[in-house]
This record gives C-alpha cells, sequence and structure tokens, in this order.
C-alpha cells in the first residue's frame, strides 16, 4: 500500500513538472535545466522505490533510449536541446521500453501539433510546395537537400515541443497504468477485464 502511495505520488510530481516544462516552454521558449533534472530525479527517485537498486539500471536504460531517439532530430536542427533533454529525463521514469513508446508517440504528437500550426496559419500549400522541392531534388539528383522554411511561414516558428513530450509521456504511462487508468477502467467495465 505504502509502495503504491509512493509511486502515485512520484507519478503526480512528475506530471506537474511536466506540465511547467510545458508552460515554460510555451511561453518562453525554453525548458529550464532545473526542471529537468528535477524530472529526472523524480524517474530515479520512482525506479528506486518500485525496484531497489536495480531501478538505477532501468532508470538509466529509460534515460539513453530517450536521448537517443531524440537527438538524430537536435543534430538535424529540427528540436531544441532542451527537448531532448526532457525526454530523456521523462524516460527515467518509463524505463527503457515505455521510453521508446513515450519518444514514439511523442514525436507522433508533435507531427499533429505542428500541423494544427500549419492548418491554424494558413501555410499548408508553402509547406507541401516546400516538401515537394525537396522530394523533387531527391529525385533528380540523389541528393537530399532540407530547403528552409520561409520567413513567415508556419514552419518557421519556434515549436514548444514540450508539448509534445508531455502528450506522448503521459500516454505512455496511461499505458502502463500509472495514472490510475487501469483502476478507472476496472470500475466501469464492474472488473470485467
Amino acid at each position: 500500500m505504502q509502495q503504491t502511495l509512493v509511486s502515485e505520488t512520484v507519478t503526480l510530481v512528475l506530471l506537474f513538472l511536466l506540465l511547467l516544462a510545458t508552460l515554460s516552454d510555451v511561453t518562453r521558449h525554453i525548458i529550464p535545466n532545473l526542471l529537468n533534472l528535477m524530472i529526472l530525479i523524480c524517474g530515479v527517485a520512482f525506479q528506486l522505490e518500485m525496484i531497489g537498486l536495480s531501478g538505477l539500471m532501468t532508470a538509466f536504460s529509460g534515460l539513453v533510449v530517450g536521448f537517443l531517439i531524440f537527438i538524430p532530430f537536435y543534430i538535424a536542427g529540427g528540436m531544441a536541446a532542451g527537448d531532448v533533454k526532457m525526454m530523456a529525463a521523462a524516460a527515467t521514469l518509463l524505463g527503457p521500453l515505455s521510453a521508446f513508446q513515450a519518444a514514439g508517440l511523442s514525436l507522433i504528437a508533435g507531427m499533429f501539433l505542428a500541423l494544427l500550426v500549419v492548418l491554424f496559419k494558413g501555410s499548408l500549400l508553402a509547406l507541401l510546395k516546400r516538401y515537394f522541392l525537396i522530394f523533387k531534388t531527391l529525385f533528380f539528383t540523389r541528393k537530399l537537400i532540407y530547403i528552409q522554411p520561409q520567413e513567415g511561414e508556419a514552419a518557421a516558428l519556434r515549436f514548444p515541443y514540450a508539448l509534445a513530450i508531455t502528450t506522448g509521456t503521459v500516454l505512455a504511462l496511461a499505458h502502463q497504468s500509472q495514472l490510475g487508468f487501469y483502476h478507472l477502467r476496472e470500475l466501469l467495465t464492474g472488473g470485467a477485464l
């Protein structure tokens, strides 16, 4: 019972920290290193509480998976270092397999959120033209050349990727039943799972 209370408390603290990081990214376009460090500490504390000292390896493995999935996007210039650090820190709570799931869900959420921004700003046609030129260049020259978006185009705007990371992490936690969704589902179905 006490272990469940501790794990739920740590999960709630992590969700609060993810929310703070998201708010900071949306309003200031920065995810403070202190928040990422606090998220990492929550993840390691959760793993230690749940499985003891072997939890350190689980937390570290999650961190590595989250980092390795997001670092290519940073290197390509598609996201900021704070986004990579946030995904790696959140992945400590998830462990390696769920970190892979959370990172994938974060990338999918980011794609949908970016598409919504493009649609809202009315830049879909410009985006499609730019990617058509990229693929046309690749087809005829066999060279992948990224064409930067024009000034004022929605794709040129800063995107608060913490929102996508939080979404992916919450969905992965829900899948792990660490948010109590399992209990809610069990209650709604009368335990017929």
